[in-house]
């Protein structure tokens, strides 16, 4: 098992689960803070990531980083989702320097929930080409400011679960209009995504040695049994993942789902121009997020997209506390399938475990936390071996964050920050077990990734 020289190791967050700062810089409400469940926590303070990272940047230095994911958030550099607050894009320089200072190479995701809470209840967000051209003036303004030192770019984060059934629109300021078929509001939601994600590719590939990453949530769906009725299933469950692969790779939607849309007579309002945007502007590297496999049996649905994902049982694998199953041979497996289909270099964006720390003596014993992220590093240390151009790996969260919910208590770090659900406490760092261990993975470029 071996990894290249230049693999990217290191961590991926989002601005609103970590930076608090809630009214720094002018920020507005955004549609993320439309998640939380009430018994957690809300966005507002996050772990202070707006005054700290300077703190956490070291500690990530200190285990090797080369690779740091994070989110502009929208609603912070352009409140009114129309003007700009040089104050906010400013941070983001202080915050982008510092993390090439502390060897980190930024990767940058443009979109992760984020949008100005105004523009979900003025326009319906991404439902309407009003919101697609306010973002694309939001990226492009972001690209422009940050292009000569960001050149990884992310235009969605996890972009086909725009088109998943069941999962919440709201993510992407939108609702379901009065009247109009659910399935039909959602295929002009996924078709106006994929024209803001065009234009986003078009203004990247104007900076010096800048990519894009296509993004998905990867979850990968085996037939519950050898019947092929649910073999059928598993592939038509996986349809719309395949058609975001298809449009980064080649431009163009898939022939399944276009001609799901046209039998179905839910075509999207294409506008003129759209389908030549779409096929001009194709991405340079595949990514995912990976955490967990479905069953799919003919008939029924394998997830359950509200709130924190619900798979299908598979008797063959233990779950988490919150019943995501633990497959790492299925990230082998899936890396396989998309090299062999696309044949471009991918990366496995997020990944880890999340699971309730007990801080005791100043850190925590996390071995679950360890073994799960070193049974995945071994898996795509093995695809890579079988042929599989995998550039890099970076772990959901280094740093304890809230979660999607709100939740403190469904920690994914290797830092452990003293805070929960209702009180803040002091939010000082602590080092957990895994920090260490995820340090020798890095300076061993993989090769020891045993829990010592």
């Amino acid at each position: 098992m071996s990894f290249k020289d230049g693999f990217l190791w290191g961590g991926a967050v989002t601005a609103h689960q970590s930076e608090g700062g809630y009214t720094e810089c002018g920020k507005s409400p955004a549609v993320c803070d439309l998640f939380p469940k009430p018994e957690h926590s809300d966005f507002k303070d996050g772990i202070d990531e707006f005054h700290r990272y300077e703190e956490d940047f070291a500690l990530f230095e200190e285990m090797g980083f080369t690779s740091y994911r994070f989110s502009i958030d929208w609603s912070r550099v352009c409140p009114d989702g129309e003007h700009y607050s040089e104050e906010g894009m400013a941070f983001y320089d202080r915050f982008i320097d510092s993390m090439i200072a502390h060897g980190m190479e930024p990767m940058c995701s443009l979109y992760h929930f984020e949008m100005p809470q105004v523009l979900y209840e003025k326009y319906n967000g991404f439902y309407s080409r009003k919101v697609v051209d306010l973002f694309v003036d939001f990226a492009y303004k972001m690209i422009d400011r940050y292009g000569d030192r960001v050149k990884k770019w992310i235009s969605f984060n996890e972009q086909n679960s725009i088109g998943l059934i069941g999962s919440k629109k709201i993510a992407y300021g939108a609702v379901c209009p009065k009247g109009v078929d659910e399935q039909l509001f959602v295929n002009q939601l996924v078709h106006n995504t994929f024209v803001a994600h065009a234009k986003v590719v078009e203004k990247v590939h104007t900076i010096k040695d800048a990519i894009v990453l296509g993004m998905v949530i990867y979850i990968p769906h085996y037939a519950a049994t050898c019947n092929p009725e649910d073999e059928l299933e598993a592939l038509n469950q996986m349809a719309v993942t395949d058609m975001y692969f298809e449009m980064f790779t080649y431009g163009k939607y898939s022939s399944y789902m276009l001609a799901k849309m046209k039998n179905e007579n839910k075509m999207p309002d294409i506008l003129l121009g759209d389908l030549e945007l779409l096929k001009n502007n194709k991405c340079d590297w595949l990514s995912l997020s990976y955490y967990f496999s479905t069953v799919a049996s003919a008939g029924r649905l394998s997830l359950d997209m509200n709130g924190n994902a619900k798979a299908a049982v598979n008797p063959y694998l233990k779950a988490s506390e919150w019943g995501w199953q633990i497959d790492p041979l299925s990230l082998r497996i899936g890396l396989r399938n998309i090299y062999a289909k696309y044949r471009l270099p991918v990366m496995v964006v997020e990944n880890g475990f999340g699971m309730r720390d007990e801080l005791i003596d100043g850190t925590v014993i996390d071995d679950e936390r360890i073994n799960y992220m070193r049974d995945h590093i071994e898996q795509i240390g093995l695809a890579i071996d079988e042929g599989v151009d995998c550039r890099g790996y970076l772990m959901w969260g280094p740093i304890d964050i809230l979660s999607s919910q709100g939740e403190m208590g469904k920690r994914y770090g290797t830092i452990y920050v003293n805070r929960d659900d209702k009180d803040l406490k002091d939010m000082k760092r602590y080092k957990k077990k895994s920090f260490e261990w995820y340090k020798r993975v890095i300076q061993s470029n993989g090769k020891d990734i045993k829990n010592k």
